[in-house]
């Protein structure tokens, strides 16, 4: 993401603080990710039921943890794939730059070609860059493909200077900025390797993706994978349980895309007067397993943000739940479930089945949140039609759903006795897990 010359200048201003077993291998790591083709070079991953990207530190440390310790070129393809992570924050976060701007990713690339001349002068860098003669029989090439000769020309190009002109986005005074605070959080990261602590936590590190709709009949199709699961490594399963809204219209696309990932049952839980208004796609096609099992509780807003829990423990313990869940419980394959908005109906059986499946409150309540973000056009219609009606009601509020995950353990103590408590078995509960675990 930052600029190969900026890796570089971080790896140079580290080498002044620490000691290496050997510089020249850890600069070349340091900007070899940038080179790279043909694969996955960043190693990067989505998480967060795909709403959030973050690079697997996870697996590299797993893979070459043994030979960060030996060789620093290892070390230093790591420590640019913190950098880049730490990079993607600066940006986004602290200066909330929007890459979805049309333009905006070919302008930064300018300020980067205007700037690259400023960090060689600034930070005295000279091009040591070398290219082993066996490079072919390293084991970082199990990675992707590098183009050593594309990467040795890029390098040159850095040390030529370039006309001034203005800038876009990223100026002087930011890169520095940033050199600063990434040299620093890769001390502190190295440290942590030295005395053999758990590394960053890319889950943790993640950034925001654009929000988009699985679907393209609909607003808010996700679904319930890439969660982490509380005190492991491990992720809820991709591709197993999808959550919605309402969808009218199926496209050839959506449903090639679902019956490929093998999303063969489909439960609806609007009132009979909602799938009446506005029947389902999948209603009469033959090719899914359609069934409809009218949730009334929850069809309206509550009278306030404090009733919100209230109203999600009624639909938790409205007389369809049971079948609901028993029915996902025992589908042959992956299963879609949705509600008109897939927020609220839809949000309390997705916070069931991530609970169940051990994520934390947390992620739980973003994965709630982000109906913000897919139902922004619609829910901004309803509060238009509705001016009286208060906006954090209907605007998933973080509170609503902490509140309802609270009662719901007031109540039963725990999930899975929620589940024993209406009805379901020790068997369908264990489905229930294996869907997502």
């Amino acid at each position: 993401m930052a600029s190969s010359i900026i890796h570089y200048a971080i790896t140079c201003e580290l080498i002044k603080r620490r000691q290496f077993n050997n510089p020249d291998r850890l600069k070349l790591g340091s900007i070899l990710v940038d080179a790279g083709y043909n694969g996955n070079c960043h190693m990067k991953i989505s998480v967060a039921g795909g709403h959030k990207r973050t690079y697997d530190l996870d697996s590299y440390r797993s893979e070459y943890g043994e030979l960060m310790k030996q060789d620093d070129l290892y070390l230093g393809y790591y420590l640019h794939l913190i950098q880049d992570i730490i990079y993607r924050h600066f940006v986004y976060d602290k200066y909330h730059w929007n890459p979805l701007i049309p333009g905006n990713v070919e302008k930064l690339h300018r300020d980067y070609a205007i700037g690259n001349f400023y960090v060689v002068q600034k930070y005295n860098l000279k091009n040591e860059v070398t290219i082993p003669a066996d490079f072919d029989k390293e084991p970082i090439n199990q990675i992707c493909s590098f183009d050593l000769d594309g990467l040795v020309q890029n390098m040159n190009s850095y040390f030529v200077p370039i006309e001034e002109d203005d800038i876009f986005f990223f100026t002087k005074e930011m890169t520095d900025e940033y050199i600063a605070e990434a040299v620093e959080y890769c001390l502190e990261e190295l440290d942590n390797l030295d005395k053999q602590k758990d590394g960053a936590d890319n889950y943790l590190l993640a950034w925001d993706n654009a929000p988009r709709s699985i679907l393209e009949g609909t607003m808010n199709t996700r679904e319930l994978g890439m969660y982490r699961v509380q005190g492991t490594k491990r992720y809820t399963v991709s591709n197993r349980l999808y959550r919605s809204d309402r969808c009218e219209t199926l496209s050839n696309r959506d449903k090639s895309l679902l019956l490929d990932r093998n999303i063969t049952t489909i439960i609806d839980l609007r009132s009979e007067q909602e799938a009446d208004a506005k029947p389902s796609a999948f209603s009469k096609d033959k090719n899914f397993m359609f069934f409809h099992y009218p949730i009334v509780e929850g069809m309206m807003p509550p009278d306030s943000l404090e009733a919100v829990p209230v109203s999600y423990m009624e639909i938790a313990h409205a007389e369809c739940m049971k079948e609901v869940l028993k029915t996902i419980a025992n589908a042959p394959g992956g299963v879609l479930f949705h509600c008109t908005a897939g927020k609220d109906r839809t949000g309390v059986v997705s916070a069931i089945l991530l609970a169940l499946a051990g994520v934390s409150d947390e992620d739980i309540v973003y994965d709630y949140a982000i109906s913000r973000e897919f139902n922004k056009q619609r829910l901004e219609a309803f509060l238009k039609e509705h001016p009286e009606i208060d906006r954090n009601i209907v605007l998933a509020n973080e509170k609503s759903m902490f509140g309802f995950l609270k009662m719901l353990r007031e109540k039963h103590n725990s999930v899975e006795q929620y589940l024993l408590d209406i009805g379901i078995s020790e068997y369908d509960i264990q489905e229930l897990k294996s869907k997502l675990i």
